[in-house]
């Protein structure tokens, strides 16, 4: 059943629609305000909170980074022929010196080439000797030709000289002269080339030997590389240091060129420290740097300089490399992780602050000035240089005055913050 509204009614709401409808807009604002309004102070204890005062003096600008102890001399040992594991005499992490034995391998094929090149040898040495009588028997045989050649020409020309003096008396026919006279020019080219044969046979014989030596030298030569290869298959280590690596197990076949174990001396090591790109524009061999081996101990902090910068970034850092300086300290290994410090310049005189978590060198950021009253209140303060735990500051802040330095990243709905005793 529907009911009817009488004209007084209507008339009375149209005449109050328009203040009930700025109170209703009164009201969503009042409710918008409650919803945004951030609590005006907060108060917290002085014990949860780190202060600094900020000075004024000199500032050492470094940088810090995390990385590891590298070795600076590391040998690879690597199996210079084919053969199969027989025997691991060392481990990784073991201690060796020159010359100790690290694995052995297995060749039976080549310990019997070594036989057969050493046969070889021998057999060819042999054949040297039987050449070298050979020829010595032939030299003497020829000089005992040239021998009777010299004999036979000196007794033509005592012939030729008899019957010199007895054709002058008319004793012997002029046939006998001229064939005793034939007889020492015969003599004469039987004796040259009797020379020839022998300076013939001489070079001849020397190139026997030479091609006979060259056998000689190479079934040698064969014979040394056959003995080296057989002799490498025990692995000694190159230097006195610690094994790095030696992952290997007996019956397992290694081929040549194939690198089995690392060893690198424990006395030289350097460290390789990586630095964010954004703080690596600086950086540059030959400045001086530290690095902490996390030990807690005044020796664990080692000296030493930049010797090298990557000169490219790699995944968001720079490597930068430190020679290490003095005696390494008790526990100094191989890939230990470590903390290098390097001192990148050194401001004589500015005004400073112990820097506050998560700020940033050459950046403007908010923090919390501490007034006389105890109370926090937030300041626009621009950074300058930024070293581990120092920040300079250029503007925004005052000599004497104190902020907060911990972190205050859950007071960002507060303007005053009470710190309470």
């Amino acid at each position: 059943m529907d009911i009817q509204r009488t004209s007084s009614d209507q008339a009375w709401w149209r005449r109050r629609q328009p203040r009930l409808a700025l109170a209703g807009l009164a009201l969503l604002a009042l409710l918008v305000a409650g919803l945004r309004a951030r609590p005006a102070e907060m108060s917290v204890r002085s014990g949860t909170v780190t202060v600094a005062t900020v000075e004024r003096g000199p500032l050492t600008l470094n940088l810090r980074a995390s990385g590891v102890l590298l070795p600076s001399d590391v040998r690879w040992v690597a199996a210079q022929a084919e053969g199969r594991v027989d025997r691991i005499e060392a481990q990784a992490g073991s201690r060796v010196r020159a010359g100790d034995v690290l694995l052995r391998l297995l060749n039976p094929q080549l310990l019997q080439r070594v036989e057969e090149s050493r046969w070889s040898l021998q057999q060819a040495e042999a054949e040297l000797r039987a050449l070298q009588s050979t020829l010595d028997s032939s030299q003497l045989n020829q000089r005992a030709a040239l021998q009777r050649a010299e004999l036979a020409l000196r007794s033509a020309d005592l012939q030729w000289a008899a019957d010199q003096e007895l054709q002058k008396d008319g004793m012997v026919s002029k046939l006998a002269y001229q064939r005793s006279q034939f007889n020492v020019e015969q003599a004469k080219q039987n004796l040259a080339l009797e020379r020839q044969l022998l300076e013939r046979c001489s070079a001849n014989g020397q190139a026997q030997l030479a091609a006979k030596q060259a056998a000689v030298a190479r079934f040698a030569k064969a014979l040394q590389r056959d003995r080296e290869l057989a002799a490498a298959l025990e692995l000694r280590a190159p230097i006195d240091g610690i094994v790095q690596e030696l992952a290997l197990q007996p019956g397992q076949s290694v081929l040549p060129g194939a690198a089995l174990a690392k060893v690198a001396r424990a006395d030289a090591l350097y460290a390789e420290i990586q630095v964010q790109e954004a703080q690596a524009r600086d950086l540059a061999p030959g400045l001086s740097a530290s690095v902490d081996l996390r030990s807690g101990t005044p020796d664990g902090v080692i000296t030493g300089v930049v010797s090298r910068v990557a000169p490219k970034v790699s995944n968001g850092v720079v490597k930068v490399d430190i020679r290490l300086e003095g005696a390494l300290p008790r526990g100094a290994r191989p890939d230990l992780s470590v903390d290098g410090t390097i001192e990148l310049a050194h401001l004589a005189d500015t005004l400073q602050v112990q820097r506050p978590v998560f700020s940033q060198g050459e950046t403007a950021a908010s923090v919390y000035r501490i007034g006389p009253d105890g109370v926090a209140v937030p300041v626009q303060v621009q950074f300058g240089a930024a070293a581990v735990s120092r920040i300079a500051i250029k503007s925004g802040l005052k000599l004497g005055e104190r902020i907060v330095v911990s972190d205050t990243s859950g007071w960002r709905q507060s303007q005053r913050v009470s710190i309470q005793q």
